[in-house]
C-alpha cells in the first residue's frame, strides 16, 4: 500500500512473507525480499518507472517453480519473476532483505542490492542489470537479523546477537 495525495493504494501483490523491503534512493525502484515456503528465497525488483501494482506470484510460483494448486497469482497486476532466488540446500532458510548500496567507500559495489540470509548469516549482492551474475559476498558468521543504512548511502548489517557491522571493501 502506498499514501500519496490520492491517498492508500496496493503496489504489490503476490507476496508471501516479505521480510524487509527498502526503495533505491536513486531510481526509486523497490526492492523487496521474500520468505519462501518449501524450497525457494527470493528478491524481486519493481521498478519505480512502471505502473503498480505488480504481482510477485505468489502462491502459484515460489522462486522460478510452479506449485501445486492454483494456475493465475492472486490479484491483479503485471506478473514479475523474482531477480535473485536461492535454495536451503546449505542450511540457508529465510531471506533478509537489505538494500542496493549508494555510499562512496566500496565503489566496486555502487548500484548493487545487499541481502542476506537469516540462519547463515551469508550476504549476497546482485546488480539489477545483470541479475543473473549473483555475488556472493561474506559469510558474517553469525545469524543476521536486518540490513542498515546512513544519509551516505553506507550499510550496515545487524545480527541476532546484537552486533553492528559496517560493510567496507
Amino acid at each position: 500500500m502506498r499514501i500519496d495525495e490520492g491517498g492508500p493504494r496496493v503496489v504489490a501483490y503476490g507476496l508471501r512473507n516479505p521480510w524487509r523491503f527498502s526503495f533505491d534512493r536513486e531510481t526509486g525502484d523497490l526492492w523487496i525480499a521474500d520468505v519462501g515456503e518449501v524450497g525457494w528465497e527470493e528478491v524481486s525488483r519493481v521498478p519505480g518507472s512502471e505502473p503498480r501494482p505488480a504481482n510477485l506470484g505468489w502462491a502459484v510460483y515460489e522462486g522460478h517453480e510452479v506449485g501445486e494448486g492454483d494456475t493465475e497469482p492472486d490479484g491483479p497486476g503485471r506478473l514479475v519473476w523474482p531477480t535473485a532466488v536461492y535454495g536451503h540446500e546449505q542450511g540457508e532458510c529465510a531471506v533478509i532483505g537489505g538494500y542496493v548500496y549508494r555510499g562512496e567507500a566500496i565503489p566496486a559495489a555502487r548500484g548493487r542490492y545487499f541481502y542476506g540470509d537469516f540462519c547463515a548469516g551469508t550476504i549476497w549482492s546482485v546488480d539489477p542489470d545483470e541479475p543473473e551474475r549473483v555475488r556472493h559476498e561474506l559469510d558474517l558468521g553469525v545469524s543476521l537479523a536486518s540490513f542498515g543504512e546512513d544519509e551516505a548511502g553506507e550499510l550496515y548489517l545487524v545480527s541476532r546477537t546484537g552486533s553492528v557491522y559496517r560493510l567496507s571493501d
